[in-house]
This record gives structure tokens, sequence and C-alpha cells, in this order.
């Protein structure tokens, strides 16, 4: 345009819905403004007369709009230029604005005398797009965090998208790969792989549901992993698969890891076995000269009882007590080995009428001490019978043995259900039901530091002259305990008794 002619009507300006200016070159500053930019900045409209661009235009921004403006002087007639900026609030902050402007008059040269610009507000757009950008972040680095990424698979165009977190998985950056071919994808796996893989998709696409398979893949620097994929189909208006999503994760380190640690349950299986072949067979073999020993003695003291004397006799005496004490012991070591070797058959059982069967084979002690037993309610569980009559057998015999000088036993069987801490506590399943279940005397106790120690193999913490016992007792008992996937421990102060609690589950695994 040349000087004098103004193509620009104000009064019109007011109806547009955004900012209008116009913008006089020589000047630098604006020769007009529009209303509506105290609707979009609360600015007023005698504020802004013949104001330079300082006025409304964010401090941060003014640099780079004044960069913009020098593309505006060169501009052809009818070509127009735009850029985004922020323009300053009244009441503090910002608005974004996408500007879009042209020459409005020329000088007789040629030169821009005015610009006309529309500014329209894409605040909510653009802020929009930030979070949108910042999700999209977010995903990446939580991508590569869990060391997975996504996909989609478009039936009618038969390409595939892969997001950021896949591409790494693969060790390509997006830029390497034009597109996401089959072939491409396939040259990753075994052939093996590749036709279940296909097989997995085949059948998803046929019963419009999804799929979920493990394979290994060989990555672009020669890397073995084990991924997993989990795929779902999309359905169209029509009931067709249009789509398909996915993610795909690398399993790699759980996959060494459980091949680790079934090889280590493997060599421990194995250990445990040979040690229980080995303490079984040695406990066999030693009764065998164990017998003559007890039977040589015998012989000797019926035979020559007269020319021993009463200092003779006595050695014969000791040599037959230490092979009682001895074939105690091997008794009770072949028992301690049958148990962790046990194979019996779980069954839904009532303990109360075990403990009471219990109670019936141990009448006779329980008549010399006088001791007593009560028995409260007792649940039914899952559990071995004959192991658990041989576990309340060892309890409540110790129950009775480490009683209190001058005082009768008196032994309280309860029974509740197991809390989280109380399962927390044994490291059991915090999702299975458990039974905890407490046998309290009132005997002599023991110390708080030996409640793991007694549950030990041959561990005593008292003479043989005291107490006699071999010390497998608990052990077995443990062992019993090991064996119904529960726990046992033990609670006790000196003098004030003591308490074992068993934590059996309902239900066996």
């Amino acid at each position: 345009m040349e000087e004098g002619k103004d193509s620009f009507d104000g009064r019109l300006a007011d109806f547009f819905p955004g900012i209008v200016y116009v913008y006089d070159v020589d000047r630098r500053c604006l020769k007009y403004i529009n209303k509506r930019v105290t609707d979009f900045l609360g600015l007023p409209l005698e504020d802004l007369k013949d104001c330079s661009l300082d006025q409304f235009i964010f401090p941060e921004d003014l640099a780079q709009v004044q960069r913009e403006l020098e593309k505006f002087y060169d501009l052809q007639d009818n070509a127009s230029h735009a850029y985004n900026s922020r323009m300053t609030h009244r009441q503090g902050g910002w608005r974004y604005f996408r500007t879009q402007g042209s020459v409005l008059r020329r000088k007789a040269d040629g030169t821009a005398s005015s610009l006309l610009f529309i500014a329209q507000d894409i605040t909510d757009q653009w802020k929009g797009q930030e979070e949108v950008q910042a999700l999209r972040e977010l995903l990446h680095e939580t991508e590569a965090l869990l060391q997975f990424g996504s996909w989609n698979w478009d039936a009618a165009t038969d390409t595939t998208q892969w997001t950021q977190g896949l591409y790494q998985l693969f060790e390509y950056l997006p830029e390497e790969v034009a597109s996401i071919t089959r072939e491409f994808f396939f040259k990753h796996l075994s052939p093996e792989d590749a036709a279940s893989f296909q097989y997995h998709v085949k059948e998803a696409i046929d019963t419009q549901t999804g799929f979920e398979c493990e394979y290994g893949i060989t990555t672009r620097a020669g890397v073995q992993k084990f991924v997993s994929t989990k795929g779902k189909v999309i359905l169209g208006e029509k009931n067709e698969v249009v789509k398909m999503i996915g993610i795909t994760r690398d399993i790699t380190p759980l996959r060494y890891f459980e091949r680790e640690r079934e090889r280590s349950i493997r060599e421990l299986n194995r250990s445990n076995r040979e040690l229980e072949e080995f303490a079984y067979v040695a406990s066999h073999d030693l009764q065998e000269p164990l017998r003559k020993i007890s039977t040589f003695s015998e012989r000797l003291k019926a035979k020559f009882m007269t020319q021993l004397g009463s200092e003779g006799s006595l050695y014969v005496e000791r040599i037959l007590a230490s092979t009682e004490n001895m074939r105690i012991l091997i008794d009770n070591l072949l028992e301690f080995s049958r148990m962790a070797r046990s194979s019996y058959a779980f069954s839904r059982t009532d303990l109360k009428k075990t403990i009471q069967s219990v109670t019936t084979d141990l009448e006779l002690k329980i008549e010399e001490t006088g001791a007593q037993i009560m028995i409260g309610p007792l649940p039914e569980v899952e559990v071995v019978e004959a192991e658990m009559k041989q576990l309340f057998n060892n309890l409540l015999g110790n129950a009775i043995k480490f009683r209190s000088e001058g005082k009768l036993p008196v032994i309280t069987i309860s029974s509740d259900k197991a809390t989280r801490r109380d399962k927390e506590d044994q490291h059991l399943p915090a999702d299975k039901e458990f039974i905890k279940i407490t046998i309290q005397d009132n005997g002599i106790g023991f110390e708080e530091e030996y409640a793991e120690k007694i549950f030990q193999i041959f561990q005593r913490l008292h003479g043989k002259s005291e107490y006699p016992g071999s010390g497998i007792g608990l052990a077995i008992c443990k062992k019993i305990m090991d064996n119904h996937n529960g726990a046992i421990y033990a609670e006790s102060t000196p003098g004030h008794g003591a308490a074992f609690h068993l934590l059996l589950p309902e239900k066996q695994f």
C-alpha cells in the first residue's frame, strides 16, 4: 500500500475474537489497539495509547518479538508472518498468543510504515500441548526405568509404531529405523520364537481377544534378552479388528534370578537329602554295635557279678546307662530323619481330638505329677495327624518335665486367628489364613536369648542329670511345622513358665 491509503477500519476490529493492533514502524509504538485487549489482558485502552511493545509484551519474550518484527519489514504485499509469544496480564502472569501480521501501510519508497497484527489467545491449547509433552516425557522416563515399551499395530495399513522405550529395549535410536516392518522385528527373534509369536498374534485376532507370550530377542548390539509381550485387539464399528496395542517388557533379570534360584533350590534339596540319608544310615548302623555292647554288658553283670565286686558292678551299670542313653539318642535321631523325609497325606483334622489322644498316652505321667491340662476350643485344619500327635506329645511332655519344684504343672492350650503381625514376624504369606495355637505352662521357663537355640538339634539348656533327654524333641517339632508350611516359636521368662506358639495354615497350599 502507498502512504495515505488505509484499508483498515478500526471500528470492525472490536468484533474480532482477538487483540488487533497497529504498530508504527518509525515511532516504534502503537498507533491503535482494539478494546479486546482489556478482555484478554485486563489493560485499559487509555494506558496503551502510543505505548511501546514493552507495555504488554511479556519481558522475557520482548527480545524475541523484536527479532520477529524485523521479518515483517521485508514482507511483500499480501504476504504475512506469524509467531508465538506471551503477553503480560494486568493481574500478573501472562497469556500465550499466536500473532499473525502483515504490512498495513508503506511509504513512497515502498518500505513499511505501519504493521497490522491480530493476536489470538492460545493459552489453553498451549498448556494442553505442554501437559501432553510432559506426560510423554514422563512415559519415556517410566519406560526407561521399568525397561518396557509400548506399541500399536494398524490393521488397515499393516504398520507398527513403537514408543521410545521399545527402541531402547532393542538398542536403536528412533531416527535409525525407517519403519517397523515384520521383517525388521522378526530378524531379532529365533525362528522358533518368531513362529510362536505369530501364532499368538493370529489367535488373538481370530478370537478378538488378546495374547501374552515370552520369547528371546537379540538386540542390535548382539545382547541376548528375554522379553514378555502382552497385546490386546481394538475393534471397529463393524466389530472388526482395526488395531492392536500392547507393551513389551524386559524380563531378563527376572529369568536369570529364577534360574539361579531353581539351581540353588536343587542344590539345597540334594544336600539335604544326602544329610538325611547319612543321618538315617549312620543311626541305623549304630544300632547293631550298641545292641552288642548292651547284651555283653548284661552277660558280664550276670555271670561275673561276684568277681567284679562293687566297683566293677558300678562300671557295668554306668556302661548300661550310657548304652540306654545312646539308644534313646539314636531312636530320636532316626525319628528326626524320618520326619525330614515325611510324605504323609494331609487331611482335615480336629486338633482337640488329637490332643485328647495325646493326653491319654501321657496319662501315667499326668497322674504321677498331678498335671492339669486345660484344652480350649481348637479348630479343624489340614494336617498330617500322626505328625501333629508327635508334636503335641513332645510339647506337653516337655511342659510336664520342666515343671517348677513345689508346683503342680498347669498347661493351657488355646487358639486364635493369626494376625498380620504374627505372619510378618514369622515370614509367612500375608494372603493366607493361619491359626495360632498357644501351649502355655507354669514351669521353670528359660532366658529369652535361648528362644531360637532350643529348636536346634542336640541343643540343651540343662544337664542330663537334672532333666533327661536327647535335645532332639523341639528340633522334631520345628521340622513338623516346616512340613506343614507353618512356624513355631517360644516366649519365656525364667521361673514364670514358657509359651510355645504354633502358626498353622488353615488349608495347605
